[in-house]
């Protein structure tokens, strides 16, 4: 313990912690050790503290002793008033007690009173049952006894009370004797339906074999059993069963045309109706009177009950077929035989009259008819006209004749006509109509034999090979074909050949270029249709008594639009190379156009333009499809690597043949429909693809050794044959002044030169090479860089060749 601690500040610590649960402030107190010695000290300092309590305590008792004395008596009392409460409530309870046997007694009571009224409303109903059922069971009894007696609207009378009458019975629904009694009902109503079926086909007869139906009572008889078949709900179904048999055995085969057969005619008497043989056809006015005497004859002889269902059925289905099958098809399609039919129109009318007066329905569509035979005219022509293109195109080509075309120009030698370098889109789009030229654009004089555009000759557009052959251009092209002539090429500069530096003289000459092509009979048949839709448009608009066809016009303007769509539509499936077929038809087409030049509601230019478009879209297809072929089957070389290695070889060797075999097959069948020209392009864009792709496929490899050299140049050999496809056509001479032709491969198949250099330089030597460069035309044709790829690929690393690289740069200039 620290000195300056002592016991008694220990003491009054502990006495703080034991009043208050202080702890001491003072760190020595805390921290002091508690000696034995101060236990006493701490003893004392508490007994004194509790002393002290115990005098305040007693201090304070003496002061409060009057406040318990007062508190100990309102207890007692409140002790008195418990068992007070408690003797009041067992009152209570007894006397509850015996409240609950007074209630117990009143419901047993009320529960014997309520089983007392069940029971005698149960006796009333079943007294009540009992004596339905008995009424029940009478009126069944009576029902058959008045079928038994013939009074058969007594007993429908009574059959309509005795359902109601079951009907109302609530109580014993599911006892055996009203099981029996609704079953008797039951049976009593299909007696009474028996009966009623019985009498309605003894009074409605229809004889289907002979087309008659005959009403054999009078109206008053068919009234009592319409009323009472309508009572017993059977009605409606027999109405609706004999509107089925009139339209199938009267109005059908009257409104029939009779093919096959002879028109039938309807002869209607007093009581009965019939169809008989006509031997020869009827007039549009027999058939309305007729029909008439068919209205009126239910509408007289059937009462309101059955007609007026019977009517609202047939009526709309009556006047429908009509005009489905009697006036539309009397409408002529020739415009002439349309005035004629103006007396029709007026006997629709009266028709429609007297289906007014005889109650039927229809009529306002039969007159709002009679103010649409313009547009039925009209819908019919077209439905017509448009099936005839299709049975057109299904009957087949027909007659394939030959056209020939005849052009005289003045061309220069350097003209592309002889170059074949061009970029015209259109194969076609060198020639146009002379009609269309000025005096002084008549430098080239034109003819066609068959009054055609000259569209096919093509020839400044063998520089193209994709697009130039077809006028396909990826169908961004629309095929328009030129109207006028196309503008004279620039002079190339001179002493160019081919493009290039060279010689060559400038003069001028006059050329006939002549040649033929195949179309087949469809474009005749089309055309036709179309001069016969206009020249009904033009007697339109001059005449003014033909009801109001004015209306027609335009249907009739859009209806040449119509028949180019349907054509186009149906075309593809039945040939695909008709580019022949639509220049006939664009010329023909814009002769109208020429011919009505300020009628803008005929759309020729637009037709004029989509035909070409067709066609050209036609054999672009044809060419994209060919060209696909052709490239599947050069892929098979694989890029001519390894081609002296098996299998690798043979594969070559198999893609190089089929290539040559497909285009000498194309070029067989397509000389039979393309006009000369046409053809040698075509075949020779196929060519160009072929070539294009063998000299890229070539100067792709690194290192082409001997035998590859060798096998490559055989390669180009067999391709270079092709050369006899592009022959000149040759007009007849005299005996010992003919020519060996030339052929004009480098004038359809751009690149053709380079792919022969390609050819001698797969088999020279470095000094033939140099020597082609230098004195030649290689270099026309050959980049220097592609030509020393070339040298390197084929010779080795020496002196000598890179001797040769660098003459063959220094030629250059580089």
């Amino acid at each position: 313990m620290p000195s300056g601690t002592s016991a008694s500040q220990l003491g009054r610590a502990v006495l703080n912690f034991v009043q208050n649960s202080t702890y001491p402030e003072s760190e020595d107190i805390i921290s002091a050790d508690f000696p034995s010695s101060a236990f006493s000290q701490a003893l004392e300092l508490l007994d004194s503290a509790r002393d002290e309590i115990k005098t305040r305590i007693r201090a304070s008792s003496r002061e409060s002793a009057p406040d318990i004395d007062g508190w100990i008596s309102q207890a007692k009392q409140l002790h008195r008033d418990i068992e007070t409460a408690q003797r009041t409530s067992r009152d209570i309870v007894l006397k509850a007690e015996r409240d609950g046997e007074l209630r117990r007694s009143v419901h047993d009571a009320g529960s014997k009173l309520r089983l007392l009224e069940e029971e005698v409303a149960f006796n009333e109903s079943l007294a009540a049952t009992l004596e339905q059922i008995r009424r029940g069971r009478h009126q069944t009894d009576e029902i058959q006894s008045l079928l038994a007696r013939g009074r058969l609207s007594e007993a429908v009378k009574l059959c309509v009370e005795n359902e109601t009458e079951l009907a109302s019975i609530q109580s014993g629904r599911n006892l055996r004797a009203i099981t029996v009694l609704q079953r008797e009902s039951t049976e009593a109503r299909h007696d009474i339906a028996r009966a009623l079926t019985q009498k309605w086909y003894d009074v409605v007869q229809i004889d289907d074999q002979t087309s008659t139906v005959s009403l054999s009572q009078t109206a008053e008889s068919l009234s009592t059993i319409s009323t009472a078949m309508h009572q017993v709900g059977l009605l409606d179904g027999f109405v609706a069963d004999l509107a089925g048999k009139l339209e199938h055995t009267i109005m059908e085969p009257r409104l029939a045309l009779g093919a096959g057969s002879l028109e039938r005619l309807l002869v209607v008497e007093s009581n009965r109706m019939t169809l008989s043989e006509a031997s020869s056809p009827s007039s549009m006015q027999r058939l309305f009177s007729e029909l008439g005497a068919f209205m009126e004859f239910l509408q007289t002889r059937l009462p309101p009950l059955i007609f007026n269902p019977l009517s609202e059925a047939l009526g709309p289905k009556l006047v429908m077929n009509v005009i489905a099958i009697r006036l539309s098809s009397a409408v002529p399609e020739e415009l002439a035989a349309l005035q004629e039919f103006g007396s029709t129109r007026e006997k629709v009318s009266q028709f429609a009259s007297t289906v007014d007066s005889c109650g039927w329905p229809g009529a306002d569509q039969l007159r709002n008819w009679t103010n649409t035979i313009p547009e039925a005219w009209l819908e019919k022509r077209q439905t017509n006209s448009l099936d005839k293109v299709r049975q057109l195109l299904k009957r087949g080509f027909g007659e394939i004749s030959a056209v020939e075309r005849v052009e005289t120009q003045v061309v220069t030698q350097q003209d592309h006509l002889f170059g074949g370098n061009t970029n015209n889109d259109d194969w076609n789009a060198g020639w146009s109509d002379e009609e269309d030229r000025s005096p002084v654009e008549k430098k080239a004089k034109s003819r066609d034999e068959e009054e055609e555009d000259g569209s096919a000759w093509g020839l400044d557009d063998a520089d193209d090979a994709e697009d130039d052959a077809w006028g396909w251009e990826n169908d961004k092209d629309t095929g328009e074909i030129s109207e006028t002539p196309q503008p004279e090429k620039a002079p190339l500069p001179k002493g160019t050949v081919n493009g290039h530096t060279g010689s060559r003289q400038k003069s001028e000459r006059e050329i006939t270029l002549r040649e033929t092509y195949n179309i087949t009979s469809l474009p005749i048949g089309v055309l036709d249709l179309l001069n016969t839709v206009l020249t009904d448009r033009d007697a339109i608009e001059q005449s003014s008594g033909i009801f109001s066809m004015a209306a027609a016009i335009p249907g009739l303007s859009s209806l040449t639009s119509l028949l180019l769509v349907m054509y186009r539509a149906s075309a593809s499936n039945y040939y695909s190379l008709n580019n022949n077929d639509q220049l006939r038809k664009v010329t023909q087409t814009r002769k109208q156009a020429r011919e009505r030049p300020s009628d803008s509601s005929l759309r020729f230019e637009d037709d004029i333009v989509v035909l070409q478009a067709f066609g050209n879209r036609s054999y672009g297809n044809e060419m994209e499809s060919q060209r696909t072929i052709i490239k599947d089957l050069l892929d098979g070389a694989q890029g001519f690597a390894n081609c002296t290695e098996p299998p690798f070889s043979r594969e070559c060797d198999l893609a190089v043949t089929s290539i040559v075999d497909r285009l000498r097959t194309i070029h067989g069948q397509w000389k039979s429909v393309l006009s000369h020209s046409a053809l040698m392009q075509s075949v020779g864009s196929l060519l160009s693809t072929v070539i294009d792709k063998i000299i890229i496929d070539i100067e792709d490899m690194s290192d082409i050794s001997e035998p590859e050299s060798q096998r490559l140049t055989a390669y180009c050999k067999q391709l270079i044959a092709l050369e006899d496809l592009f022959l000149p056509q040759q007009e007849p001479v005299p005996s010992g002044q003919q020519q060996e032709p030339v052929p004009l491969t480098a004038v359809y198949a751009p690149g053709w030169f380079k792919f022969q250099y390609l050819s001698e330089i797969l088999d020279s030597s470095l000094v033939d090479i140099k020597y082609m460069w230098t004195d030649g035309g290689l270099k026309l044709e050959y980049g220097v860089e592609e030509m020393v790829d070339l040298i390197e690929a084929l010779f080795a690393d020496s002196e000598h060749r890179r001797r040769a690289i660098g003459e063959i740069r220094r030629s250059s200039g580089r």
